[in-house]
């Protein structure tokens, strides 16, 4: 049916194409020729005869507006169901109808299934809740009787602790006392033995670098080094007019790092010491070694309070009369 339809529309509308053709070209014939001019048109010439341009165009044009209405009314005019169509849309709705009635039947079977499973929850829990309600009360019970025999255990041996502790307090007390008293006695031992002794090693030895002495950096010492002073030994010993005139510093800055490494090498006396001897003129071992202890201490002492207060020492680190005299005996 849709072939035949289609058949036929495309032969009216090739019919209309000819009919726009043909008024087309006699349209031009009218302008150039006139529309008095005769024609003799291939079929209504056979059957009229000859016919004027004016006439032919507007029998032309008549038939084109027809054959086009015809192809319009033939291409969107509506047809008639098919009845296999017809058929299987019916066959698909009984079908789906069906299926509605299969699925609210499967529906309603599902929500019953839901209720019957809620209701035996709901079943499940009311007893699961009674018996935890009553097992709550049975241990918050016991709980109640623990605590309650804690409580009197925790009496009777705070109780028994408070005896023990007045039986023995007294005599606790009393070896308290006689123990500290006797690590008092021990720790002023310790004291007056730790005055009396001489450390054995001095902080800075002979071979060591020159850079051990306080006040020579590494590009000093890399100079000495380029004179062949490789050692505190080799600095101590070698002409400070000849490191003054060698390298960076003076020969006075020379002849006071030689100082500094002389005082350095007597055992006990660290870079501080050693700078806070060289503040009171003390310049050389054998110097340090004719001091006066007590003339030196004072000296000593106003020196290193200064540092304390200018935060170069720590009062630590404050020199102690036995540490003066341990220089002087050890210098």
């Amino acid at each position: 049916m849709a072939v035949k339809r289609g058949m036929i529309v495309w032969l009216s509308a090739f019919a209309t194409f000819l009919a726009m053709l043909s008024s087309f070209s006699i349209a031009v014939m009218v302008v150039n020729q006139g529309a008095d001019t005769l024609v003799n048109p291939y079929i209504l010439g056979n059957i009229f005869g000859n016919l004027s341009a004016g006439t032919y165009l507007w029998i032309c044009i008549t038939s084109t507006c027809i054959l086009l209405g015809v192809t319009f009314i033939m291409a969107y005019r509506k047809q008639p169901p098919n009845p296999e169509i017809v058929k299987m849309f019916l066959k698909v709705g009984g079908n789906l109808a069906a299926l509605r009635k299969a699925q609210e039947a499967s529906i309603t079977e599902v929500a019953d299934q839901i209720e019957y499973g809620s209701k035996v929850n709901q079943k499940f829990f009311t007893k699961v809740n009674t018996d935890l309600e009553e097992n709550g009360k049975e241990t918050l019970a016991l709980l109640a009787a623990q605590k309650r025999m804690i409580k009197k255990a925790r009496t009777d041996m705070i109780s028994t602790i408070e005896k023990k502790t007045d039986e023995t307090g007294q005599t606790i007390s009393a070896d308290l006392k006689k123990e500290r008293a006797e690590l008092q006695e021990i720790k002023a031992r310790i004291e007056r033995i730790e005055g009396c002794m001489v450390p054995t090693q001095a902080e800075l030895k002979s071979l060591a670098n020159p850079e051990d002495i306080k006040g020579i950096g590494p590009s000093l010492g890399n100079e000495l080094r380029g004179l062949g002073i490789n050692s505190v030994g080799d600095f101590l010993t070698t002409d400070p007019a000849i490191i003054g005139e060698k390298t960076r510093v003076s020969q006075e800055m020379a002849e006071n790092l030689q100082s500094m490494g002389q005082l350095m090498m007597v055992p006990g006396v660290d870079a501080n010491d050693a700078e806070i001897l060289l503040e009171a003129g003390i310049k050389s071992r054998k110097a340090l070694a004719g001091q006066d202890l007590i003339k030196l201490c004072k000296k000593v002492n106003k020196i290193a309070k200064t540092y304390v207060d200018q935060g170069k020492i720590s009062k630590e680190e404050y020199p102690t009369i036995e540490e003066v005299s341990s220089w002087i005996r050890s210098a």
